[in-house]
């Protein structure tokens, strides 16, 4: 790993996602997230899984291992290794465990045989045995980048009890794990075995042309995506261009309904002013006349009155 291509927030990077805490003995699940070893615990008890446990990020499926412990679970080596820059970059701001006695101490140093953590006491300890004389030991406030480079690419060693100090060299195909030389001796007798380092470019080139068949289906599904999106923006279109037609085909509609029942209102208008003046007319003339019946009746009455009918010529009848 190139110091270069550290992460931006190194501390979000190595925190479990269900505890948010510094990964403590992170394990690897076969989706690739990793998680606290008793964080995957808990949860395998929690999810009631037996022969899989559930990811708690992506939910895929994993195979808990033959043993039935989730310790032999892939250790990610990766994250350890930045949990150790991250350390080292925040040592000045706090205390530092040491990996032999557990004292927290602000003056820790690191042994690059060792791939520990020493408090000051210890590391005293460490450099008066003959057996350590070669070994690189430097304070932590003195590391560069040089320094956190040649840290990152310690060799991995061996996670099994009384193994710890043994270095994984072997992949075991027939197990898909790596492997320590006792541990091919022990367990993996008759495996199909190759070099970790020539698995690990083999890995690499698998993960390689999956990374870039990902990526194909990935520029796939984005025109995919922009086709629906543009589709989307026509039918939104054209249902907002038929809804205005329709809109406007009922405008037009109930203009041509008012302009017919104006037309009606005002034809039944006339009509019915005609047909008034028409009985306006008939009327006066019927008033008229029952005036002039009403005028000789009066006429008629008087005379009665008077008894001047009978000398009254005929022709008195004919007038009314």
């Amino acid at each position: 790993m190139d110091i270069k291509t550290l992460p931006q927030d190194l501390r979000e990077e190595v925190s479990c996602p269900v505890c948010t805490d510094i990964y403590r003995d992170p394990k690897q699940l076969q989706c690739l997230h990793s998680f606290c070893l008793q964080c995957l615990k808990h949860w395998h008890r929690t999810s009631h899984g037996r022969d899989t446990i559930r990811c708690p990020e992506c939910q895929a499926l994993s195979k808990v291992p033959e043993s039935g412990d989730l310790k032999d679970l892939p250790t990610s080596f990766y994250l350890n290794d930045l949990i150790d820059v991250l350390v080292i970059k925040e040592c000045k701001s706090s205390q530092v465990q040491c990996g032999n006695c557990d004292k927290k101490s602000s003056e820790t140093s690191y042994c690059f045989q060792c791939c520990i953590f020493y408090c000051p006491e210890c590391v005293t300890g460490h450099n008066i045995m003959r057996n350590n004389k070669d070994h690189r030991v430097l304070a932590l406030k003195d590391f560069q980048d040089k320094e956190l480079e040649d840290m990152m690419k310690r060799p991995m060693h061996c996670s099994k009890q009384r193994h710890e100090k043994e270095e994984l060299k072997y992949f075991c195909k027939s197990c898909a794990t790596a492997a320590c030389q006792s541990c091919v001796l022990l367990d993996h007798a008759g495996h199909a075995l190759v070099h970790l380092e020539e698995e690990a470019e083999r890995q690499k080139l698998k993960m390689k042309s999956l990374i870039e068949t990902l990526r194909r289906n990935l520029r796939v599904n984005i025109n995919i995506v922009v086709q629906l999106d543009e589709n989307h923006a026509k039918l939104m279109k054209k249902g907002e261009d038929l809804k205005r037609e329709v809109q406007k085909f009922v405008d037009n509609l109930f203009a041509t309904v008012e302009a017919k029942k104006q037309a009606i209102f005002e034809t039944v208008e006339k009509v019915t002013r005609k047909s008034l003046e028409t009985l306006a007319v008939q009327k006066t003339e019927l008033e008229r006349q029952i005036k002039s019946i009403q005028s000789s009746l009066e006429k008629a009455d008087k005379l009665l009155i008077r008894n001047l009918v009978k000398v009254l010529p005929s022709t008195a009848f004919d007038i009314i």
